[in-house]
């Protein structure tokens, strides 16, 4: 039984600023008139896979998405979640949902990097975590976070709740926007 999210809203936003920016291919020459650049010269299209002198990725600048409710990435994505991932993507409610072996050995990672990507947020933004879960990761977590957590306004959903509908109740969670 994986508990259920139930999202009322009429509309759900997702706003950004100037994701409307198209690349364009740089262009290179070749003898005999053949435009195309052999594999080895060409260029990335952005900042993403340059390497900086000190042998670091360098940062691409991305203004941050706004969203209503995301859910964090499950399986082998979740692996990838990291601090950029909650400095662009900015909910107000995150669900964390997936009871797997990879998501329980990252989940320590995945809140940690909410915390850190939350510190660079205004700081009246408010977050909801909702679990779908049960989780010793997250229990831990939530315990030994607990003052930070107050300190950046977030709150962390029971993972037991249940709602009522009808003749029948199951686990859930309602969010209204």
């Amino acid at each position: 039984d994986t508990p259920k999210v139930l999202a009322s809203s009429s509309k759900t936003k997702a706003s950004s600023a100037g994701l409307a920016e198209k690349a364009r291919l740089p262009t290179l020459g070749r003898a005999g008139g053949d435009a195309r650049a052999p594999l080895t010269t060409r260029r990335p299209l952005s900042g993403a896979g340059r390497q900086s002198p000190a042998g670091a990725k360098a940062a691409v600048p991305c203004p941050p998405v706004y969203l209503e409710l995301a859910y964090i990435p499950g399986a082998t994505s979740a692996q990838k979640v990291d601090e950029d991932f909650f400095r662009r993507i900015r909910s107000q409610c995150y669900v964390i949902s997936g009871e797997d072996h990879i998501k329980e050995g990252v989940m320590r990672g995945i809140l940690d990097a909410l915390l850190s990507g939350k510190q660079h947020w205004a700081s009246d933004s408010q977050v909801t975590l909702i679990p779908t879960f049960d989780s010793q990761a997250m229990h831990e977590w939530y315990l030994e976070t607990l003052e930070r957590q107050r300190e950046l306004g977030v709150t962390v959903l029971g993972s037991t709740s249940t709602v009522a509908m009808q003749d029948e109740s199951f686990p859930a969670c309602k969010v209204e926007f």
